[in-house]
C-alpha cells in the first residue's frame, strides 16, 4: 500500500466538508440528499473510501479562530489530523516531506514552497488561485490544479435573487396583491427597475463576482469592479470595467461585496464608504458581515443615506434577538431584505466540491490525465503518477 502524506490548508472546510462517510452525515442532510437523488448512498464516498488504497497521512492546517466560521463539528471528526496553524512556518515544515498539497483560499509563500522536497501535485479548491505561485512550481515540475467551486456558484444565485427582489420589490408587490389594491391599477404597479438600466459595482472579482457577472451580461447590466489586484485579462471576457475604491462607491446603483475577511479587510466598509453611495442605491453583502462597520449600515439606512440594503451575513451569527437590523427588516421590508447565511446549503454542492477536488488528485496518483491544469509542467521535469 502506498504512503502519502497530504497537506490541506482550509480554515473553513470546504475541502474535505463533501467526502464525509454517509453515516457522518446527519438524517436530515441524508433526506436531503436522497430527495434530490435517490441513488446518493452510492454516490457519496468518504475520503478513506477514495483513498483506501493509500496509506494516507492527512494534516489539515487550521487557524483556531477563522474555522469557527466555518463547520465544526467537521473539524472534530478530523481531530487526528489537525494542527493548528500559528505562523507560515507551520506550514513549511509540514511540507518538507509531504507529497501532497491542497489549499483553500490562502497564500502560499514562494520561498515556503520552494522548501518542499517531494512535493508533487498542488490543488487549489476554486479557481480563483492567486494564492499559488504558479510559476515557482512549474519551475519545480509540480503541476498545479485549481478545481471550480458549485459552492461559489450558488451563492452568485442568491445574490441575484437578493437583487431581483430588490428590483421587481417583491415584498410591495405581495402586500400590493393581498390588499387587493391591483384592482383599480391593474398591470400598472409603479416602482420596479430594470437590471440594464442600472450600474452594477462589484467590489472583489473573485469566483462568486464572475459568475454574477456572467448573470448580468445576460440582463445587459453595466458592470464595473474594483479589487486589490486588476484583472485586465478578465475586463473584455466579463463584459466590465475598472473604478477605484471611491468610484465605485459613487457610481454604482447596486454594491454587491465580494471580498474575502481577513486582517486587511475587516471593517473596511465604513462610515464614509456608505456615505459615498446614491440615496436610491442597494447595498448587498454576500461574502462576510465583518467586513462592514455594521453600526454605520444600520445608520446609513435608518438615514436614508443609501436606499436599501440585502444582507446573507452579519457581524455575528446567527443574528442577536435585540439586533437594529432584524427591526429595520420588519419595519421596512422592501428596503431591509435579511436571509440567514443560507445561500451555499445545499449539500450536493458541498458533495461535488469535494469529490471534484479529490477524485482529479485521485486521477493524478493514478497516472491519468488531471483535469482543471492551470500549470502543466515539461514531461521531462513533472513529477507525477506514480513517481
Amino acid at each position: 500500500m502506498e504512503q502519502l502524506k497530504i497537506v490541506v490548508w482550509d480554515n473553513i472546510g470546504n475541502t474535505l466538508l463533501g467526502v464525509r462517510s454517509w453515516d457522518e452525515w446527519d438524517q436530515r442532510t441524508q433526506r436531503d440528499l436522497l430527495r434530490q437523488n435517490p441513488d446518493a448512498r452510492e454516490r457519496v464516498q468518504g475520503f478513506r473510501e477514495i483513498f483506501s488504497n493509500y496509506d494516507v497521512d492527512l494534516v489539515w492546517l487550521y487557524d483556531t479562530e477563522k474555522h469557527k466560521q466555518g463547520f465544526v463539528q467537521l473539524y472534530e471528526e478530523y481531530a487526528p489530523s489537525l494542527r493548528a496553524m500559528q505562523s507560515i512556518e507551520d506550514l513549511r515544515e509540514e511540507i518538507v516531506d509531504a507529497d501532497i498539497l491542497i489549499v483553500h483560499k490562502e497564500t502560499v509563500p514562494e520561498d515556503v514552497l520552494r522548501s518542499a522536497r517531494k512535493l508533487r501535485f498542488i490543488q487549489h479548491l476554486g479557481q480563483d488561485h492567486r494564492g499559488v505561485p504558479v510559476e515557482a512550481a512549474r519551475d519545480m515540475g509540480i503541476p498545479v490544479a485549481a478545481t471550480p467551486l458549485e459552492n461559489y456558484l450558488v451563492v452568485a444565485e442568491q445574490a441575484w435573487a437578493l437583487i431581483l427582489n430588490h428590483l421587481k420589490q417583491l415584498p410591495a408587490i405581495r402586500t400590493h396583491m393581498h390588499e387587493r389594491e391591483y384592482g383599480e391599477s391593474w398591470g400598472r404597479f409603479p416602482g420596479t427597475l430594470a437590471a440594464k438600466d442600472l450600474k452594477l459595482g462589484l467590489l472583489g472579482f473573485g469566483e462568486i463576482a464572475r459568475p454574477i457577472a456572467r448573470i448580468a451580461n445576460a440582463f445587459r447590466t453595466e458592470i464595473i469592479y474594483w479589487d486589490i489586484v486588476r484583472f485586465p485579462e478578465l475586463e473584455q471576457e466579463y463584459g466590465l470595467r475598472y473604478v477605484e475604491w471611491d468610484e465605485i462607491f459613487q457610481q454604482a446603483d447596486i454594491l454587491s461585496v465580494q471580498l474575502a475577511l481577513n486582517l486587511q479587510t475587516q471593517g473596511i466598509i465604513g462610515q464614509r464608504e456608505l456615505s459615498l453611495m446614491k440615496p436610491t442605491s442597494l447595498f448587498l453583502n454576500t461574502a462576510r458581515g465583518r467586513l462592514v462597520d455594521q453600526q454605520a449600515l444600520v445608520e446609513a439606512i435608518e438615514s436614508g443615506t443609501i436606499g436599501s440594503a440585502a444582507l446573507e451575513v452579519f457581524a455575528e451569527e446567527p443574528l442577536p434577538e435585540d439586533d437594529p437590523l432584524l427591526d429595520l427588516h420588519a419595519r421596512y421590508p422592501s428596503r431591509v431584505t435579511l436571509t440567514p447565511h443560507c445561500g451555499a446549503l445545499a449539500p450536493w454542492t458541498w458533495v461535488h466540491d469535494s469529490q471534484e477536488l479529490w477524485f482529479n488528485l485521485k486521477r493524478f496518483l493514478e497516472g491519468e490525465p488531471a483535469s482543471y491544469l492551470v500549470n502543466q509542467p515539461s514531461a521531462s521535469d513533472e513529477k507525477g503518477g506514480n513517481a
